[in-house]
């Protein structure tokens, strides 16, 4: 609550002990007479001072400003910002220049995932300030050996100048196990949401989501399979709730982040009920190094003892358990691995010295992966697997001059009798 103040520490030691006076006085304030913003030729300057965290007139404070730049770099547009601070025209007045450097905001993503199990292709277009309004544009495609995914969104992070963000998306995904399984999916969509800081460090995310699915089978399919062919109209409202102490969005050094997602079943077939949390927690160590835990749970039942739908079930991100091929873990109904109704991760990684010279553009992060996914609502015989699946490896994040180079290396420590490993994947991107 102390805007403008001095502190000071008098030591008087006396034998073996030291008296401490603290001593905290008022000094002349000091105002922001003005804020200017220079070389901003594409991003209007109203989505850069929507990141300050003091405005004109407001006392001058030096921590506000680290933030404020701080918030700024966290957008992604710039590759640099500098500020200046001199006297203002008035007394006890001081006027805030800030100079950015732009760089490109849109991405081209071509990615290619290559392991043990197969492969994957995925293709995505995104620009993050559309029209230097901040506007966040994004498209992309998912294929692999038997399922397509795309989605396309737009974000804008504050709408009307209220703090408010509002975002729509549609999507569409077709899994098709016909030949294997004897069953197909098809699933299309819209959703719509808005989120929006309800008390200090804490965010609301209030959504609606409306789907459309198509489930075929044939001969082949087992005889539950069949009972869920037939279509299916769906609708859900979720809720967001985001607790956010890292130090900085722009490369987390410490504090953590706790989020937990609700999805309720308004107008629904089987009324699914889904819910996930997920913690991060970041803390920084000899030198530059980042030490990162995390914790991920997620749930997806009927709330009417209904069997969930097959593209409902849950499979473990292959992000929380590297070194296994994502949809080929867990329970298994025949040869066709089904998913769960609840998994959990936990996952210790951390960022080690650069072992390369001149190796300023990559990044050696170390990691363990613990994980689990249970439950089989339809045949709880199926669903009792107490194997924990986990893995230790290296991932090296590399931005090289066709753009950013992902690769990691796994290797599993325990696993069941039925899952399949991956022990490498790869991905690839760049920007324009």
């Amino acid at each position: 609550q102390f805007e403008s103040t001095k502190s000071s520490v008098v030591e008087n030691i006396k034998e073996n002990k030291i008296n401490l006076n603290f001593i905290i006085e008022d000094i002349d304030r000091t105002f922001v007479e003005k804020i200017n913003i220079y070389n901003n030729n594409v991003t209007r300057e109203n989505v850069i001072r929507n990141q300050l965290e003091l405005d004109e007139g407001d006392p001058f404070n030096e921590i506000l400003l680290s933030r404020s730049i701080n918030n700024i770099k966290s957008l992604n547009f710039f590759r640099s910002v500098e500020r200046e601070i001199i006297p203002g025209n008035k007394p006890n007045t001081k006027i805030i220049n800030l100079s950015v450097e732009e760089k490109p905001t849109g991405e081209i993503m071509a990615g290619a995932g290559i392991g043990t199990s197969g492969g994957s292709l995925s293709f995505g277009v995104r620009e993050n300030n559309y029209m230097g309004k901040g506007l966040s544009v994004d498209g992309n495609l998912t294929l692999k050996e038997d399922s397509i995914k795309g989605r396309f969104s737009v974000t804008n992070p504050n709408i009307n100048n209220s703090d408010k963000s509002v975002s729509a998306s549609i999507q569409s995904t077709e899994i098709n196990k016909l030949t294997a399984f004897g069953y197909k999916t098809n699933k299309t969509g819209l959703s719509l949401s808005t989120d929006f800081e309800y008390l200090n460090k804490f965010n609301l995310g209030i959504g609606f989501e409306s789907l459309y699915e198509k489930i075929e089978t044939d001969s082949t399919a087992s005889t539950r399979q069949k009972k869920q062919a037939g279509n299916y109209f769906d609708n859900f409202i979720n809720l967001r709730f985001d607790y956010d102490k890292r130090n900085q969005k722009f490369q987390t050094s410490d504090g953590f982040r706790s989020f937990y997602n609700l999805k309720l079943p308004l107008i629904s077939e089987t009324n699914t009920f889904t819910n996930s949390y997920s913690f991060n927690n970041y803390t920084k160590y000899n030198g530059n190094n980042i030490f990162k835990t995390s914790i991920f749970l997620k749930s997806s039942f009927s709330l009417t003892d209904e069997d969930i739908k097959l593209s409902e079930r849950l499979n473990i991100p292959n992000s929380k358990l590297r070194g296994f091929d994502t949809n080929k873990v867990g329970p298994k109904d025949g040869n066709d691995y089904i998913g769960g109704n609840f998994i959990g991760a936990f996952n210790i990684s951390s960022t080690v010295p650069q072992i390369l010279p001149n190796s300023q553009n990559t990044d050696f992060v170390v990691f363990l992966d613990v994980a689990n996914v249970w439950g089989v609502d339809y045949d709880s015989s199926l669903g009792q697997s107490n194997d924990i699946r986990s893995s230790i490896g290296i991932g090296l994040d590399w931005f090289s001059v066709v753009g950013p180079v992902n690769f990691t290396l796994a290797q599993p420590i325990t696993k069941d009798s039925n899952d399949k490993t991956e022990s490498f994947r790869f991905n690839l991107g760049t920007t324009f």
